[in-house]
């Protein structure tokens, strides 16, 4: 249900002429509603974070802590100058010191509290890092910036435990970010979708079960910012999302309901032409006679495996059809599917629940092969050897993938390659799923470049599904010549 959010106390602080209406939502949240903003670029986020940051300092005063992140040092660097400059007017005496990144507002006594800075970094370990450097502090105010090129929510959640306030002082989040980044998946299963993505310049207030509080969702369009040129920034916006309508279409109008095609696979990723749904007894068991599983092996994080059919009918020889997904992750306690974590099932659990999902189609390991990362087959100090012995032992019998012979960029290229030429080019293999792939649908679209070599995937992404489809897809084609198409194809077009 879309409401209106009530307005925060009324406090004394520095005047705030014409705020746009991205900062005045920020200004009008409650005090202790969590407050989502995924909105079009340029509608005014940055300065919005200021206008908080001091409206609620000139509340709380002493009292007042508050931590601002942001991605990249660069671009925290940015802000600071930006928080340099409305602070000390709104608060003389305000100083800055580098070397812990903190804002004393009004001075040494911080008789308007203080405000902290930290730089999440674009990898695991960078997030280790800031987390570390947290460990101890207490806030009242967590500003995360950028939050769309976060790859999961987990510096954020942990970010979460900081927020200790005195007694009487409430605390919140506020997230800000553009959709159509890493995090578009995970932030649309956690404010989208429980919001029901409300139109964009409205807000809307619901109880989250993952958070257990209140948020507050709302997205905005560039031309909620009265404060820009608007025809010249929209024309920045059209070269800069290229050739993907969907990705200018979040950009432009703040969407986070569309399914992005990503920096990675781009305008090749297409549910529509890759889509053709089977279901477990749609397929006669001759049909079957040449499917393998591709697997990617996870603890911690998920395991993820697909039955793959070779040489679909009415598709070009070499294709490949994932007809069914095994894919063990946990679940937010929302219940929504979260697809970076796993359930650290032990390897025998793991195996014998690949037996009976292969089961619903008539099969079983050993007699269909089950092609798995070349890393389970390390030794690991168990009773069996390996992870592979202990899906042996299991009942499934595990083979190599042999992803060590062939360099992972070529693995992806190949899966582009099969990707943009599903349903529209004859002679070129095709790579098709069905709707059993809720992961793969779910995580490819949004997959990021790595930032120093475009031909991979950035680390610390949602990448297990993809990983165990490129593994089926070399294994496949380094045992298989391609060449003509099998049959008529409904999708192909004819004259």
């Amino acid at each position: 249900m879309t409401t209106a959010p009530a307005p925060a106390p009324a406090a004394p602080g520095p005047e705030i002429k014409d705020p746009t209406l991205t900062q005045q939502l920020m200004l009008d949240a409650p005090f202790g509603d969590d407050l989502c903003i995924i909105s079009a670029r340029g509608t005014g986020k940055s300065w919005g974070i200021a206008m908080v940051l001091a409206r609620d300092a000139a509340h709380f005063k002493s009292k007042f802590a508050a931590l601002v992140t942001r991605q990249t040092f660069q671009g925290l660097t940015e802000l600071q100058g930006l928080l340099w400059r409305y602070f000390t007017q709104a608060f003389p005496g305000t100083t800055y010191s580098s070397s812990d990144l903190t804002f004393r507002l009004g001075g040494k006594d911080m008789p308007y509290g203080r405000v902290e800075l930290a730089y999440v970094g674009s990898g695991p370990s960078e997030q280790v890092k800031a987390l570390a450097r947290l460990q101890g502090r207490s806030f009242v105010l967590a500003v995360h910036d950028e939050v769309g090129a976060h790859f999961d929510s987990s510096f954020i959640d942990t970010a979460a435990a900081t927020l200790r306030g005195p007694a009487g002082v409430p605390t919140r989040t506020l997230l800000l970010g553009n959709p159509g980044g890493p995090a578009h998946p995970w932030l649309q299963a956690r404010y989208g979708i429980p919001a029901g993505y409300p139109e964009p310049g409205k807000a809307s207030r619901f109880f989250s079960e993952d958070l257990g509080k209140h948020c507050i969702f709302a997205s905005f369009t560039a031309a909620s910012n009265q404060h820009i040129d608007l025809d010249q920034y929209l024309r920045n916006i059209r070269v800069a999302a290229a050739d993907d309508p969907a990705l200018l279409d979040a950009w432009l109008h703040g969407r986070l309901d569309v399914d992005i095609a990503g920096a990675f696979f781009g305008s090749s990723f297409a549910i529509r032409r890759s889509l053709r749904d089977v279901k477990p007894g749609g397929l006669r068991p001759d049909q079957l006679r040449k499917a393998f599983v591709c697997m990617d092996w996870g603890c911690s994080a998920p395991t993820v495996a697909y039955l793959c059919l070779p040489d679909p009918e009415g598709a070009p020889k070499g294709s490949i059809h994932l007809l069914d997904e095994f894919y063990v992750a946990a679940s937010t306690a929302g219940g929504q599917r979260d697809w970076t974590r796993g359930t650290y099932l032990s390897n025998a659990e793991q195996a014998v629940e690949i037996i009976e999902w292969l089961s619903r189609w008539g099969l079983r390991p050993g007699t269909t092969k089950v092609v798995a990362d070349d890393a389970v087959f390390n030794a690991t100090g168990s009773d069996r050897g390996s992870t592979a012995g202990d899906f042996k032992a299991a009942g499934c019998p595990l083979l190599r993938a042999g992803k060590m012979n062939q360099r992972e960029a070529n693995g992806l290229a190949l899966v582009r390659t099969m990707l943009q030429a599903a349903g529209r080019d004859a002679e070129t293999p095709w790579l098709l799923w069905t709707r059993a792939c809720e992961g793969l649908m779910a995580t490819w679209p949004t997959l990021p470049r790595h930032p120093r070599d475009v031909e991979k995937i950035a680390d610390g992404c949602a990448n297990h599904s993809l990983d165990a489809a490129r593994y089926g897809v070399q294994w496949w084609r380094a045992k298989w010549k391609t060449g003509t198409k099998n049959g008529p194809h409904p999708l192909m077009w004819s004259n």
